[in-house]
This record gives structure tokens, C-alpha cells and sequence, in this order.
């Protein structure tokens, strides 16, 4: 915007410029009694030709975030919204008293760079970003902004990259084991979660009218959190989520002799993983599972890490990966393949080496087959 003052007229004018169809144009307009009434008329111009909402020139990012996350109260999960609205305070903290349509992308690249000196790791402050380029294209469907200045940010990477601690076989059966001689209640929750890659909360939400003992299957339709310390009873969150995941034989056999044990304790309640008569807290269940670890010196890994492994060990076993992404309730193939086929060191050497037992040289192979 270009302000000029014409002293014989004493009077103001003001050009600008704006986009049009992705077109470069300017609009002149003179006449002005103050400097202001000019400065007006260029924002209010401005915003109409590019057809922005008039007003909106005043809103802070902070209003604006604030304005947002209403729209997003009814539609999220509940440790969804939660971590939505901790995105937004580290946002506020950076840059949001800065007018939403005076964003531009080195504010952003700023607060990037400020969060991740702070100690921020690559996956927190890329989620940041997601919350915040979201935000942005409704700020820009709804006519507040032209373009998103999220787009183009660099997030430095950690230097060392997050890695799941996944649990052979022979370690996994170490933890059930011991669980189950020490009748410890993580055992159940531990046993659905590694041997059929359930998720916490899905364990946690799992009802007894929801084992088909008949025909030896579980529906998995509920999910089960705790937000700021209020409980939540949510129905799982996507269409994938909700499945049916086979559990006959041994987990079945252990589900059964479970159920009448506590049906002769007189302990038998609406949830699976109840215990005196309540859900557990799921942080308190991660706590407990490296407590337990520790005391009996196991590998320590998160509770979701089981889900992790009991993908791998499928993967190493031979199971396809649709097969496996229809049992985590994936909704795509590519976040199956990605998260667990990438540099699996296991999977890797078994496919070298079934490529090596076709294309082995004849003279190779008789020596081998000759050693004792």
C-alpha cells in the first residue's frame, strides 16, 4: 500500500496492490481528507478485491486460534482437542499476538526454530505445524487470509531419530509369564495389546459383551482415556479402528479362565481390565508395565510398544500387510509398510537370505551341505 499527500489539493490518495486470479493488479483511489480515511480505504479495498472478510485485519492469531478450536469441540476425540489446544498454547507463546493477516512465513520459521532450541523433539513441533497449517486453511476458506504461510517451514530434525523399543519372542514370552505367575493385573491388558496389537485405550475399553466366546472373536468398538483427569467412554475413532480381531486358542483359553476366576470373586464387571470395580488410569498402566520391567529385569519399553511388536513379529512370521493393517485398524497400507517395514533389520535378512538359498553357487551349497 502506497500513501501519498498532494499539497495544492490538500488532500491524500492511496494505491495498492493485490492478486486476482493469481494476477499481480494495483487500484488508485485520491481525494482523501486525512491520511487515515485514505489507509482505510486501501485495507477495506484490499480485502473486498481479494474477497477477504472486512474487520478480520484486527484479528490476532491468538483470536483467531481461539475462534478455531470451537469449531473443533464436537468433532475431535477427546485426547485429540487436548492435544490440539496444547499445540495452540505453544503457538500463542510465539507468535500470537501478531495479526493474523500481517503472518508471514519467517514468524513461523521463527517460532520452529525457538521450539525446537527449547528442547522441542522433530515429531512434537511437526505436529505443532499440522495443528497450525489446519488452522490456517480454514483462516483461508473462510476468506481471513489469501494464502497459507505454514507453507515452506523446515523443522530441523533430532539428531538422534525416535525409535520403539519392540520385544522379540522370547522376551515377550518372559513378560507374559511372568505377569500371569505373579496373577498381576497388567497381564490382561499386556496379553491383548502384544498378542493382538490392540491399543490401550482399546484395551481399557474393552467389555466383557464384547468377547464372542462362541466363535472365538473380539469387537474392538470402544476406546477408553482420561483428559486433564476427566474419564471419557469414546467410541473408537475411525471406521478402521472398529474391527473384529480373531482370539481363538490360547488368548481365548486365557480370557475364559480369567472371567472365572473373577466370577468366583465375585469381581465381574462391565470392562475386562476393571479392577476393584474401576478402570485404571491408562498413564498409571504405562507406569506400572516399566515398574514391572525393571523389578524383573526385562527391557523397558511403552505400554503401545507391545502393539509394536506383536506388528513386527506378524511381519517376520510371514503375515501380509493388509492382513496386518486390517488388524491394527490401519485406514492406509502406506502407514503399515512405512512405520514397520522401515530399516527392520529382521525382515531385511530374511529376504537377502532367501535370495542367497536360490542364487547360491553349486560348489557353496555341496560344502555346506557337507559340514556336520
Amino acid at each position: 500500500m502506497q500513501i501519498t499527500y498532494d499539497k495544492k489539493k490538500k488532500t491524500w490518495s492511496c494505491r495498492i496492490w493485490y492478486y486476482k486470479n493469481g494476477v499481480k493488479k494495483s487500484k488508485y483511489k485520491s481525494g482523501f481528507k486525512t491520511k487515515k480515511e485514505a489507509e482505510s480505504w486501501g485495507i477495506d479495498e484490499k480485502r473486498k478485491l481479494e474477497r477477504l472478510q472486512v474487520g478480520t485485519d484486527k484479528l490476532t492469531v491468538s483470536e483467531f486460534l481461539e475462534r478455531w478450536i470451537k469449531t473443533k469441540e464436537d468433532k475431535l476425540a477427546p485426547t485429540t482437542l487436548n492435544g490440539y489446544k496444547t499445540n495452540i498454547r505453544h503457538i500463542n507463546e510465539h507468535i500470537g499476538n501478531i495479526l493474523l493477516s500481517k503472518l508471514r512465513l519467517i514468524d513461523i520459521q521463527e517460532m520452529v526454530d525457538n521450539l525446537r532450541k527449547s528442547g522441542l523433539k522433530y515429531r512434537t513441533v511437526k505436529y505443532i505445524c499440522r495443528v497450525l497449517h489446519a488452522a490456517l486453511e480454514y483462516a483461508i476458506k473462510n476468506e481471513y487470509i489469501v494464502s497459507n504461510p505454514c507453507d515452506g517451514v523446515e523443522i530441523a530434525k533430532d539428531e538422534e531419530e525416535f525409535a520403539v523399543k519392540v520385544y522379540d519372542a522370547e522376551n515377550l514370552r518372559k513378560l507374559l509369564l511372568l505377569l500371569r505367575e505373579q496373577e498381576h493385573p497388567l497381564y490382561i491388558p499386556v496379553l491383548l495389546a502384544s498378542m493382538r496389537g490392540l491399543r490401550r485405550g482399546e484395551c481399557l475399553g474393552l467389555r466383557w459383551s464384547d468377547i464372542d466366546f462362541d466363535n472365538g472373536v473380539v469387537y474392538i468398538e470402544n476406546n477408553y482415556v482420561v483428559v486433564n483427569g476427566r474419564p471419557y467412554h469414546k467410541k473408537v475413532k475411525t471406521k478402521e479402528s472398529r474391527r473384529v480381531v480373531p482370539i481363538d486358542g490360547f488368548i481365548l483359553d486365557e480370557l475364559r479362565a480369567y472371567r472365572e476366576r473373577m466370577k468366583k470373586a465375585g469381581q465381574i464387571q462391565t470392562y475386562v481390565c476393571e479392577i476393584d470395580g474401576r478402570l485404571p488410569d491408562p498413564s498409571h498402566i504405562s507406569r506400572q508395565l516399566k515398574t514391572f520391567q525393571r523389578a524383573n529385569g526385562l527391557p523397558e519399553c511403552r505400554f503401545h510398544d507391545l502393539r509394536h511388536s506383536f506388528a513386527v513379529l506378524q511381519l517376520e512370521h510371514g503375515t501380509d500387510l493388509d492382513t496386518l493393517r486390517r488388524l491394527l485398524g490401519h485406514s492406509k497400507i502406506g502407514v503399515t509398510s512405512d512405520f514397520y517395514l522401515h530399516n527392520n533389520i529382521n525382515l531385511i535378512r530374511k529376504a537377502v537370505s532367501n535370495l542367497d538359498n536360490v542364487i547360491m553357487l553349486d560348489d557353496v551349497k555341496q560344502s555346506k551341505e557337507a559340514q556336520p
